[in-house]
Protein backbone atom coordinates (compact mmCIF):
# COMPACT_ATOMS: atom_id res chain seq x y z
CA UNK A 1 0.00 0.00 0.00
CA UNK A 2 1.29 3.46 -0.91
CA UNK A 3 1.06 6.07 1.85
CA UNK A 4 1.84 9.76 2.18
CA UNK A 5 1.25 12.70 4.50
CA UNK A 6 1.95 15.39 1.87
CA UNK A 7 -0.78 14.75 -0.70
CA UNK A 8 -1.99 12.00 -2.98
CA UNK A 9 -3.76 11.43 -6.29
CA UNK A 10 -5.50 8.18 -7.27
CA UNK A 11 -6.78 7.87 -10.83
CA UNK A 12 -7.46 5.53 -13.73
CA UNK A 13 -4.02 5.82 -15.36
CA UNK A 14 -0.53 6.43 -13.99
CA UNK A 15 -0.07 9.48 -16.26
CA UNK A 16 -3.32 10.99 -14.98
CA UNK A 17 -2.28 10.46 -11.36
CA UNK A 18 1.30 11.69 -11.96
CA UNK A 19 0.05 14.92 -13.55
CA UNK A 20 -2.02 15.72 -10.48
CA UNK A 21 0.74 14.81 -8.06
CA UNK A 22 3.22 16.99 -9.94
CA UNK A 23 0.87 19.93 -9.48
CA UNK A 24 0.72 19.27 -5.72
CA UNK A 25 4.53 19.16 -5.56
CA UNK A 26 4.64 22.49 -7.43
CA UNK A 27 2.63 24.13 -4.64
CA UNK A 28 -0.84 23.71 -6.11
CA UNK A 29 -3.87 22.60 -4.17
CA UNK A 30 -6.28 19.74 -4.83
CA UNK A 31 -8.31 21.74 -7.38
CA UNK A 32 -5.17 22.66 -9.37
CA UNK A 33 -4.20 18.99 -9.27
CA UNK A 34 -7.66 17.93 -10.46
CA UNK A 35 -7.42 20.22 -13.50
CA UNK A 36 -3.97 18.89 -14.38
CA UNK A 37 -5.09 15.30 -13.91
CA UNK A 38 -8.36 15.40 -15.82
CA UNK A 39 -6.95 17.29 -18.81
CA UNK A 40 -4.13 14.72 -18.94
CA UNK A 41 -6.75 11.95 -18.84
CA UNK A 42 -8.08 13.26 -22.17
CA UNK A 43 -5.08 11.52 -23.74
CA UNK A 44 -4.29 8.88 -21.09
CA UNK A 45 -7.90 7.60 -21.08
CA UNK A 46 -9.13 8.93 -24.43
CA UNK A 47 -12.36 6.96 -24.90
CA UNK A 48 -13.52 7.35 -21.30
CA UNK A 49 -13.39 11.12 -20.98
CA UNK A 50 -12.66 14.17 -23.07
CA UNK A 51 -12.89 17.90 -23.57
CA UNK A 52 -16.26 17.42 -25.27
CA UNK A 53 -17.79 15.63 -22.29
CA UNK A 54 -19.13 16.39 -18.85
CA UNK A 55 -18.56 15.64 -15.20
CA UNK A 56 -18.91 16.50 -11.54
CA UNK A 57 -16.39 17.81 -9.01
CA UNK A 58 -16.92 17.63 -5.25
CA UNK A 59 -14.63 20.02 -3.37
CA UNK A 60 -14.31 19.52 0.40
CA UNK A 61 -12.03 22.13 2.00
CA UNK A 62 -11.07 21.65 5.66
CA UNK A 63 -13.31 23.64 8.03
CA UNK A 64 -15.21 25.22 5.12
CA UNK A 65 -18.42 24.51 3.28
CA UNK A 66 -18.23 21.77 0.69
CA UNK A 67 -19.46 22.42 -2.85
CA UNK A 68 -20.49 20.24 -5.79
CA UNK A 69 -19.75 21.55 -9.29
CA UNK A 70 -22.12 20.10 -11.89
CA UNK A 71 -20.58 20.29 -15.35
CA UNK A 72 -22.63 17.48 -16.86
CA UNK A 73 -24.42 17.61 -20.20
CA UNK A 74 -27.67 19.52 -20.51
CA UNK A 75 -30.49 18.87 -22.95
CA UNK A 76 -30.20 21.45 -25.75
CA UNK A 77 -33.20 23.63 -26.50
CA UNK A 78 -32.18 24.10 -30.14
CA UNK A 79 -34.68 23.72 -32.97
CA UNK A 80 -33.73 21.90 -36.14
CA UNK A 81 -34.13 23.51 -39.58
CA UNK A 82 -37.36 22.59 -41.41
CA UNK A 83 -37.16 19.30 -43.28
CA UNK A 84 -34.32 17.81 -41.24
CA UNK A 85 -34.71 14.85 -38.90
CA UNK A 86 -32.54 14.07 -35.86
CA UNK A 87 -29.42 12.03 -36.55
CA UNK A 88 -29.28 9.35 -33.87
CA UNK A 89 -27.43 6.45 -35.42
CA UNK A 90 -27.34 2.99 -33.85
CA UNK A 91 -23.85 1.65 -33.14
CA UNK A 92 -23.88 -2.01 -32.04
CA UNK A 93 -20.93 -2.95 -29.82
CA UNK A 94 -19.97 -6.62 -29.42
CA UNK A 95 -18.99 -7.42 -25.83
CA UNK A 96 -18.44 -11.09 -26.61
CA UNK A 97 -21.25 -12.42 -24.43
CA UNK A 98 -23.76 -9.83 -25.62
CA UNK A 99 -24.25 -7.05 -28.19
CA UNK A 100 -25.33 -3.65 -26.89
CA UNK A 101 -26.45 -0.79 -29.11
CA UNK A 102 -25.33 2.76 -28.38
CA UNK A 103 -26.50 5.84 -30.29
CA UNK A 104 -24.26 8.44 -31.85
CA UNK A 105 -24.34 11.27 -34.41
CA UNK A 106 -25.36 14.92 -34.35
CA UNK A 107 -28.51 14.43 -32.26
CA UNK A 108 -26.57 12.51 -29.58
CA UNK A 109 -24.56 15.58 -28.48
CA UNK A 110 -25.45 17.34 -25.24
CA UNK A 111 -23.75 20.50 -24.01
CA UNK A 112 -19.97 19.91 -23.59
CA UNK A 113 -19.71 21.46 -20.12
CA UNK A 114 -16.66 19.77 -18.57
CA UNK A 115 -14.10 22.46 -19.40
CA UNK A 116 -16.46 25.18 -18.15
CA UNK A 117 -16.63 23.33 -14.82
CA UNK A 118 -12.85 23.11 -14.54
CA UNK A 119 -12.41 26.82 -15.25
CA UNK A 120 -15.15 27.75 -12.75
CA UNK A 121 -13.68 25.60 -10.00
CA UNK A 122 -10.24 27.10 -10.60
CA UNK A 123 -11.68 30.61 -10.44
CA UNK A 124 -13.17 29.88 -7.02
CA UNK A 125 -10.53 27.61 -5.48
CA UNK A 126 -7.35 27.51 -7.57
CA UNK A 127 -4.02 28.44 -6.05
CA UNK A 128 -1.63 28.34 -9.01
CA UNK A 129 -2.16 30.27 -12.28
CA UNK A 130 -4.54 28.46 -14.60
CA UNK A 131 -1.86 28.17 -17.29
CA UNK A 132 0.24 26.07 -14.87
CA UNK A 133 -2.70 23.82 -13.99
CA UNK A 134 -3.43 23.20 -17.68
CA UNK A 135 0.21 22.66 -18.65
CA UNK A 136 0.34 18.86 -18.03
CA UNK A 137 -2.76 18.27 -20.12
CA UNK A 138 -1.45 20.48 -22.88
CA UNK A 139 1.88 18.60 -22.85
CA UNK A 140 0.11 15.23 -22.91
CA UNK A 141 -1.95 16.24 -25.93
CA UNK A 142 1.05 17.60 -27.83
CA UNK A 143 3.59 14.87 -27.07
CA UNK A 144 1.28 11.94 -26.49
CA UNK A 145 0.82 9.26 -23.86
CA UNK A 146 1.57 5.60 -24.42
CA UNK A 147 -1.61 3.49 -24.37
CA UNK A 148 -1.75 0.69 -21.84
CA UNK A 149 -3.54 -2.58 -22.54
CA UNK A 150 -6.85 -1.48 -21.00
CA UNK A 151 -7.12 1.79 -22.92
CA UNK A 152 -6.09 0.09 -26.16
CA UNK A 153 -8.81 -2.51 -25.58
CA UNK A 154 -11.41 0.26 -25.26
CA UNK A 155 -10.35 1.68 -28.62
CA UNK A 156 -10.67 -1.78 -30.18
CA UNK A 157 -14.08 -2.31 -28.56
CA UNK A 158 -15.49 1.02 -29.75
CA UNK A 159 -14.17 0.94 -33.34
CA UNK A 160 -17.73 0.96 -34.76
CA UNK A 161 -18.15 4.40 -33.17
CA UNK A 162 -14.65 5.77 -33.62
CA UNK A 163 -14.58 5.17 -37.39
CA UNK A 164 -17.85 7.05 -38.07
CA UNK A 165 -16.03 10.11 -39.43
CA UNK A 166 -12.59 10.63 -40.95
CA UNK A 167 -11.60 13.14 -38.26
CA UNK A 168 -12.55 10.82 -35.40
CA UNK A 169 -10.82 7.84 -36.98
CA UNK A 170 -7.70 9.93 -37.58
CA UNK A 171 -7.37 10.48 -33.82
CA UNK A 172 -7.61 6.79 -32.97
CA UNK A 173 -6.15 5.25 -36.13
CA UNK A 174 -3.40 7.51 -37.51
CA UNK A 175 -2.39 6.49 -41.03
CA UNK A 176 -5.41 4.18 -41.05
CA UNK A 177 -4.05 1.77 -38.43
CA UNK A 178 -5.89 1.52 -35.10
CA UNK A 179 -3.76 2.42 -32.09
CA UNK A 180 -2.74 -0.54 -29.95
CA UNK A 181 -1.03 -1.14 -26.63
CA UNK A 182 2.30 0.67 -26.53
CA UNK A 183 1.34 3.24 -29.20
CA UNK A 184 1.18 6.93 -28.35
CA UNK A 185 -2.16 8.68 -28.37
CA UNK A 186 -1.58 12.27 -29.51
CA UNK A 187 -4.00 15.13 -30.05
CA UNK A 188 -2.03 18.23 -31.12
CA UNK A 189 -5.20 20.10 -32.10
CA UNK A 190 -6.45 19.72 -28.53
CA UNK A 191 -3.13 21.04 -27.25
CA UNK A 192 -3.64 24.17 -29.34
CA UNK A 193 -7.21 24.48 -28.08
CA UNK A 194 -6.20 24.23 -24.41
CA UNK A 195 -3.40 26.74 -24.98
CA UNK A 196 -5.84 29.13 -26.65
CA UNK A 197 -8.38 28.80 -23.81
CA UNK A 198 -5.67 29.36 -21.19
CA UNK A 199 -4.81 32.67 -22.87
CA UNK A 200 -8.17 33.91 -24.20
CA UNK A 201 -10.45 32.46 -21.52
CA UNK A 202 -13.22 29.87 -21.47
CA UNK A 203 -15.75 32.20 -23.15
CA UNK A 204 -14.11 31.38 -26.48
CA UNK A 205 -15.46 27.84 -26.19
CA UNK A 206 -19.00 28.89 -25.32
CA UNK A 207 -19.45 32.25 -27.03
CA UNK A 208 -16.67 32.66 -29.60
CA UNK A 209 -15.52 31.05 -32.82
CA UNK A 210 -14.96 27.68 -31.15
CA UNK A 211 -18.58 27.71 -29.92
CA UNK A 212 -19.77 28.33 -33.47
CA UNK A 213 -17.59 25.48 -34.74
CA UNK A 214 -19.08 23.12 -32.12
CA UNK A 215 -22.62 24.08 -33.12
CA UNK A 216 -21.81 23.73 -36.82
CA UNK A 217 -20.49 20.22 -36.17
CA UNK A 218 -23.93 19.34 -34.75
CA UNK A 219 -25.88 20.94 -37.60
CA UNK A 220 -28.32 20.32 -39.30
CA UNK A 221 -29.35 17.00 -37.73
CA UNK A 222 -28.61 17.85 -34.10
CA UNK A 223 -30.15 20.01 -31.40
CA UNK A 224 -27.19 21.96 -30.00
CA UNK A 225 -27.41 25.69 -30.79
CA UNK A 226 -25.62 28.90 -29.84
CA UNK A 227 -28.22 29.68 -27.18
CA UNK A 228 -27.31 26.38 -25.50
CA UNK A 229 -23.61 27.23 -25.65
CA UNK A 230 -24.15 30.74 -24.27
CA UNK A 231 -26.29 29.48 -21.38
CA UNK A 232 -24.77 28.82 -17.96
CA UNK A 233 -22.81 25.58 -18.24
CA UNK A 234 -22.11 24.94 -14.56
CA UNK A 235 -24.52 24.47 -11.66
CA UNK A 236 -23.07 24.97 -8.20
CA UNK A 237 -24.86 22.88 -5.60
CA UNK A 238 -24.60 21.89 -1.96
CA UNK A 239 -23.66 18.20 -1.92
CA UNK A 240 -26.17 15.67 -0.69
CA UNK A 241 -25.20 15.10 2.96
CA UNK A 242 -26.37 12.15 5.01
CA UNK A 243 -25.40 10.77 8.42
CA UNK A 244 -24.81 7.09 7.76
CA UNK A 245 -22.32 4.28 8.52
CA UNK A 246 -20.99 6.13 11.56
CA UNK A 247 -20.16 9.42 9.85
CA UNK A 248 -21.42 11.73 7.12
CA UNK A 249 -21.54 10.88 3.42
CA UNK A 250 -21.21 13.78 0.96
CA UNK A 251 -22.15 12.90 -2.59
CA UNK A 252 -23.70 14.10 -5.84
CA UNK A 253 -27.22 15.49 -5.25
CA UNK A 254 -30.26 15.45 -7.55
CA UNK A 255 -30.98 15.94 -10.36
CA UNK A 256 -28.34 13.22 -10.73
CA UNK A 257 -29.48 9.90 -9.37
CA UNK A 258 -26.31 8.03 -8.47
CA UNK A 259 -25.56 9.83 -5.21
CA UNK A 260 -29.17 9.61 -4.02
CA UNK A 261 -29.32 5.87 -4.78
CA UNK A 262 -26.05 5.27 -2.89
CA UNK A 263 -27.38 7.27 0.07
CA UNK A 264 -30.66 5.34 -0.07
CA UNK A 265 -28.96 1.93 -0.10
CA UNK A 266 -26.51 2.95 2.64
CA UNK A 267 -29.37 4.17 4.83
CA UNK A 268 -31.22 0.90 4.33
CA UNK A 269 -28.11 -1.07 5.20
CA UNK A 270 -27.69 0.95 8.40
CA UNK A 271 -31.30 0.28 9.42
CA UNK A 272 -31.18 -3.39 8.50
CA UNK A 273 -28.04 -3.87 10.61
CA UNK A 274 -29.87 -2.27 13.55
CA UNK A 275 -33.18 -4.10 13.08
CA UNK A 276 -33.70 -7.11 15.41
CA UNK A 277 -35.35 -9.10 12.60
CA UNK A 278 -32.42 -8.71 10.21
CA UNK A 279 -29.33 -7.89 12.31
CA UNK A 280 -28.13 -11.50 12.25
CA UNK A 281 -28.34 -11.79 8.45
CA UNK A 282 -24.94 -11.87 6.72
CA UNK A 283 -23.94 -8.43 5.42
CA UNK A 284 -23.54 -9.53 1.77
CA UNK A 285 -27.20 -10.58 1.79
CA UNK A 286 -28.30 -7.28 3.33
CA UNK A 287 -26.07 -5.38 0.91
CA UNK A 288 -27.58 -7.20 -2.06
CA UNK A 289 -31.12 -6.49 -0.90
CA UNK A 290 -30.27 -2.81 -0.27
CA UNK A 291 -28.88 -2.43 -3.78
CA UNK A 292 -31.91 -4.21 -5.17
CA UNK A 293 -34.22 -1.78 -3.36
CA UNK A 294 -32.49 1.10 -5.19
CA UNK A 295 -33.07 -0.65 -8.53
CA UNK A 296 -36.71 -1.10 -7.57
CA UNK A 297 -36.96 2.66 -6.96
CA UNK A 298 -35.85 3.32 -10.53
CA UNK A 299 -38.31 0.76 -11.84
CA UNK A 300 -41.07 2.52 -9.86
CA UNK A 301 -40.43 5.83 -11.63
CA UNK A 302 -37.76 7.66 -9.63
CA UNK A 303 -35.96 8.77 -12.82
CA UNK A 304 -38.99 10.79 -13.90
CA UNK A 305 -38.88 12.72 -10.62
CA UNK A 306 -35.17 13.54 -10.29
CA UNK A 307 -35.79 17.23 -11.08
CA UNK A 308 -38.57 17.50 -8.46
CA UNK A 309 -37.77 19.83 -5.58
CA UNK A 310 -37.30 17.89 -2.35
CA UNK A 311 -36.92 14.48 -3.99
CA UNK A 312 -33.84 13.61 -1.87
CA UNK A 313 -35.58 14.51 1.39
CA UNK A 314 -38.59 12.45 0.37
CA UNK A 315 -36.56 9.36 -0.53
CA UNK A 316 -34.38 9.55 2.59
CA UNK A 317 -37.01 10.37 5.20
CA UNK A 318 -37.70 7.91 7.99
CA UNK A 319 -41.13 6.63 6.83
CA UNK A 320 -39.89 5.89 3.29
CA UNK A 321 -36.82 4.07 4.56
CA UNK A 322 -38.83 2.12 7.14
CA UNK A 323 -41.26 1.02 4.43
CA UNK A 324 -38.30 -0.36 2.47
CA UNK A 325 -36.90 -2.09 5.57
CA UNK A 326 -40.29 -3.73 6.05
CA UNK A 327 -40.33 -4.71 2.39
CA UNK A 328 -36.90 -6.34 2.61
CA UNK A 329 -37.85 -8.06 5.87
CA UNK A 330 -40.86 -9.59 4.13
CA UNK A 331 -38.64 -10.78 1.28
CA UNK A 332 -36.24 -12.35 3.76
CA UNK A 333 -39.23 -14.16 5.28
CA UNK A 334 -40.27 -15.41 1.84
CA UNK A 335 -43.44 -13.34 1.64
CA UNK A 336 -42.86 -11.56 -1.68
CA UNK A 337 -40.77 -11.46 -4.83
CA UNK A 338 -40.65 -9.05 -7.75
CA UNK A 339 -38.18 -7.86 -10.38
CA UNK A 340 -36.08 -4.71 -10.19
CA UNK A 341 -34.80 -4.09 -13.72
CA UNK A 342 -33.16 -0.87 -14.87
CA UNK A 343 -31.32 0.38 -17.99
CA UNK A 344 -27.88 -1.15 -18.47
CA UNK A 345 -24.61 0.06 -19.98
CA UNK A 346 -21.94 -2.62 -20.10
CA UNK A 347 -19.15 -0.24 -21.07
CA UNK A 348 -19.51 2.55 -18.53
CA UNK A 349 -17.36 5.16 -20.30
CA UNK A 350 -16.46 7.00 -17.14
CA UNK A 351 -13.32 7.64 -15.12
CA UNK A 352 -12.64 8.99 -11.65
CA UNK A 353 -9.92 10.95 -9.82
CA UNK A 354 -9.54 11.28 -6.03
CA UNK A 355 -7.18 13.88 -4.55
CA UNK A 356 -6.16 15.09 -1.09
CA UNK A 357 -3.59 17.88 -0.71
CA UNK A 358 -1.22 18.63 2.17
CA UNK A 359 -3.71 21.01 3.78
CA UNK A 360 -6.47 18.40 3.84
CA UNK A 361 -8.55 19.71 0.92
CA UNK A 362 -10.26 16.79 -0.80
CA UNK A 363 -11.47 16.68 -4.40
CA UNK A 364 -13.51 13.86 -5.89
CA UNK A 365 -14.02 14.23 -9.66
CA UNK A 366 -15.84 11.93 -12.08
CA UNK A 367 -16.00 12.65 -15.81
CA UNK A 368 -17.23 11.02 -18.98
CA UNK A 369 -17.56 11.44 -22.73
CA UNK A 370 -20.12 8.67 -23.04
CA UNK A 371 -18.83 6.50 -25.86
CA UNK A 372 -18.33 9.66 -27.93
CA UNK A 373 -20.59 10.80 -30.76
CA UNK A 374 -18.09 10.03 -33.51
CA UNK A 375 -17.89 13.80 -34.24
CA UNK A 376 -14.66 15.76 -33.79
CA UNK A 377 -14.89 19.54 -34.07
CA UNK A 378 -12.58 20.49 -36.98
CA UNK A 379 -9.23 21.88 -35.91
CA UNK A 380 -10.01 21.61 -32.18
CA UNK A 381 -9.26 18.00 -31.23
CA UNK A 382 -12.57 17.95 -29.29
CA UNK A 383 -14.48 14.68 -29.67
CA UNK A 384 -18.06 15.57 -28.71
CA UNK A 385 -20.07 13.46 -26.27
CA UNK A 386 -23.04 11.22 -27.08
CA UNK A 387 -24.90 11.79 -23.80
CA UNK A 388 -28.24 12.26 -25.58
CA UNK A 389 -27.81 8.80 -27.10
CA UNK A 390 -27.11 6.98 -23.82
CA UNK A 391 -30.13 4.88 -22.86
CA UNK A 392 -29.15 4.58 -19.20
CA UNK A 393 -29.06 8.37 -18.67
CA UNK A 394 -32.13 8.99 -20.81
CA UNK A 395 -34.52 6.52 -19.13
CA UNK A 396 -37.58 8.58 -20.13
CA UNK A 397 -36.63 8.25 -23.80
CA UNK A 398 -34.23 10.03 -26.14
CA UNK A 399 -34.73 13.83 -26.29
CA UNK A 400 -37.61 13.63 -23.78
CA UNK A 401 -36.05 16.03 -21.24
CA UNK A 402 -37.02 19.71 -21.58
CA UNK A 403 -34.32 21.96 -23.03
CA UNK A 404 -31.85 23.39 -20.55
CA UNK A 405 -32.22 20.69 -17.88
CA UNK A 406 -29.24 18.63 -16.73
CA UNK A 407 -29.32 14.97 -17.68
CA UNK A 408 -29.50 12.69 -14.66
CA UNK A 409 -26.24 10.82 -14.21
CA UNK A 410 -25.14 7.85 -12.14
CA UNK A 411 -21.79 9.54 -11.53
CA UNK A 412 -21.33 10.03 -7.80
CA UNK A 413 -18.06 11.60 -6.65
CA UNK A 414 -18.19 11.19 -2.89
CA UNK A 415 -16.37 11.98 0.36
CA UNK A 416 -17.05 10.29 3.70
CA UNK A 417 -16.44 12.46 6.77
CA UNK A 418 -15.63 11.08 10.20
CA UNK A 419 -17.38 12.21 13.38
CA UNK A 420 -14.98 15.16 13.63
CA UNK A 421 -16.00 16.36 10.17
CA UNK A 422 -12.69 15.53 8.47
CA UNK A 423 -12.42 13.64 5.20
CA UNK A 424 -11.89 9.95 5.96
CA UNK A 425 -12.55 8.38 2.54
CA UNK A 426 -12.44 10.15 -0.83
CA UNK A 427 -13.81 8.00 -3.63
CA UNK A 428 -15.78 7.59 -6.81
CA UNK A 429 -16.03 5.14 -9.68
CA UNK A 430 -16.63 4.56 -13.34
CA UNK A 431 -19.04 1.88 -14.47
CA UNK A 432 -22.45 3.29 -15.41
CA UNK A 433 -25.18 1.74 -13.23
CA UNK A 434 -22.58 -0.54 -11.57
CA UNK A 435 -20.66 2.37 -10.09
CA UNK A 436 -23.08 3.08 -7.23
CA UNK A 437 -22.81 -0.53 -6.02
CA UNK A 438 -19.02 -0.40 -6.34
CA UNK A 439 -18.83 2.78 -4.25
CA UNK A 440 -21.17 1.42 -1.57
CA UNK A 441 -19.26 -1.86 -1.37
CA UNK A 442 -15.94 -0.07 -0.83
CA UNK A 443 -17.52 2.07 1.89
CA UNK A 444 -19.02 -0.93 3.66
CA UNK A 445 -15.80 -2.95 3.41
CA UNK A 446 -13.93 -0.10 5.12
CA UNK A 447 -16.54 1.06 7.62
CA UNK A 448 -18.33 -2.18 8.51
CA UNK A 449 -15.68 -4.82 7.80
CA UNK A 450 -12.63 -2.86 9.01
CA UNK A 451 -10.64 -3.32 5.81
CA UNK A 452 -7.96 -0.90 4.66
CA UNK A 453 -8.79 1.27 1.66
CA UNK A 454 -6.57 -0.89 -0.55
CA UNK A 455 -8.21 -4.11 0.66
CA UNK A 456 -11.68 -2.62 0.15
CA UNK A 457 -10.96 -1.49 -3.42
CA UNK A 458 -9.41 -4.85 -4.35
CA UNK A 459 -12.12 -6.92 -2.67
CA UNK A 460 -14.49 -8.96 -4.88
CA UNK A 461 -17.81 -7.34 -5.82
CA UNK A 462 -21.32 -8.15 -6.89
CA UNK A 463 -23.86 -6.41 -9.12
CA UNK A 464 -27.60 -6.94 -9.45
CA UNK A 465 -29.47 -6.88 -12.78
CA UNK A 466 -33.14 -7.76 -12.34
CA UNK A 467 -33.17 -11.18 -10.63
CA UNK A 468 -29.62 -11.91 -11.81
CA UNK A 469 -26.70 -11.42 -9.44
CA UNK A 470 -23.24 -11.16 -10.98
CA UNK A 471 -20.51 -12.03 -8.48
CA UNK A 472 -16.75 -11.95 -8.68
CA UNK A 473 -14.82 -14.95 -7.29
CA UNK A 474 -14.84 -15.46 -3.51
CA UNK A 475 -17.47 -12.83 -2.78
CA UNK A 476 -20.08 -15.14 -1.25
CA UNK A 477 -19.82 -18.11 1.06
CA UNK A 478 -21.82 -21.21 0.18
CA UNK A 479 -24.34 -20.40 2.91
CA UNK A 480 -24.78 -16.81 1.68
CA UNK A 481 -25.20 -17.98 -1.89
CA UNK A 482 -27.83 -20.51 -0.81
CA UNK A 483 -29.75 -17.84 1.09
CA UNK A 484 -29.73 -15.47 -1.90
CA UNK A 485 -30.92 -18.23 -4.19
CA UNK A 486 -33.78 -18.92 -1.79
CA UNK A 487 -34.71 -15.23 -2.15
CA UNK A 488 -35.09 -15.71 -5.89
CA UNK A 489 -31.66 -14.54 -7.04
CA UNK A 490 -30.06 -16.34 -9.97
CA UNK A 491 -26.32 -16.35 -9.42
CA UNK A 492 -23.94 -15.68 -12.32
CA UNK A 493 -20.40 -16.39 -11.09
CA UNK A 494 -17.53 -14.68 -12.90
CA UNK A 495 -14.18 -16.42 -13.28
CA UNK A 496 -12.12 -13.32 -12.53
CA UNK A 497 -12.45 -9.68 -11.53
CA UNK A 498 -13.61 -7.46 -14.38
CA UNK A 499 -13.85 -3.88 -15.57
CA UNK A 500 -17.60 -4.54 -15.66
CA UNK A 501 -17.77 -4.16 -11.86
CA UNK A 502 -16.69 -0.51 -11.81
CA UNK A 503 -13.40 1.18 -11.10
CA UNK A 504 -13.17 2.74 -7.64
CA UNK A 505 -10.20 5.05 -7.08
CA UNK A 506 -10.07 6.06 -3.44
CA UNK A 507 -7.98 7.66 -0.72
CA UNK A 508 -8.26 6.78 2.96
CA UNK A 509 -7.24 9.40 5.52
CA UNK A 510 -6.19 8.17 8.96
CA UNK A 511 -6.69 10.08 12.21
CA UNK A 512 -2.96 10.75 12.25
CA UNK A 513 -3.02 12.44 8.85
CA UNK A 514 -1.60 9.57 6.82
CA UNK A 515 -3.06 9.12 3.33
CA UNK A 516 -3.52 5.61 1.95
CA UNK A 517 -4.27 4.94 -1.69
CA UNK A 518 -6.66 2.39 -3.17
CA UNK A 519 -6.43 2.17 -6.97
CA UNK A 520 -8.77 -0.22 -8.74
CA UNK A 521 -6.91 -2.73 -10.95
CA UNK A 522 -10.18 -3.39 -12.82
CA UNK A 523 -9.78 -0.01 -14.55
CA UNK A 524 -6.03 0.50 -14.58
CA UNK A 525 -5.91 2.44 -11.31
CA UNK A 526 -2.72 4.13 -10.14
CA UNK A 527 -1.53 6.04 -7.07
CA UNK A 528 0.84 9.02 -7.19
CA UNK A 529 2.34 10.78 -4.18
CA UNK A 530 3.00 14.50 -3.81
Amino acid sequence: MQVSSHGMVVAGHISTADAGAAMLRAGGNAVDAAIAAVTTSFCAEPVLTGAGGGGFMLVVPPQKNSVLYDGFARMPAGIQPPGFTPELKAAPIDFGDTIQTFHIGQASVGTPSLLAMLFEAHHRHGKLPLQEALAPGLDAARNGIRLNRLQASFIELLQPILDQTDSCKALHAPAGIWLQEGDYFRNPDLANTLEMLAIDGIDEMYRGDLAHAIVTTCTPHGFLGMDDMRANQVAIRAPLSLHVLGGALLTNPPPSSGGLLIAFSASLLDRLKACPDTASIAWPVLLTESLRAASRLRRAGLDARMHDAGIAAEMLNSPTLQDEVNHITQRLQGVMREQADEPANRHGSTTHISIVDKDGMAVSLTSSNGEGSGLVVPGSGIHLNNMLGEEDINPLGFHALPGGLTLSSMMAPSVFLNKQGRAEIVLGSGGSNRLRGAILQVLTCCLLQGQSIEQAVHAPRLHNEGDWLDIEPEFLSDAEQDQLMQLGWEIRPWQQQSVYFGGVHAIGCTAGGELQGGADPRRGGAVALA
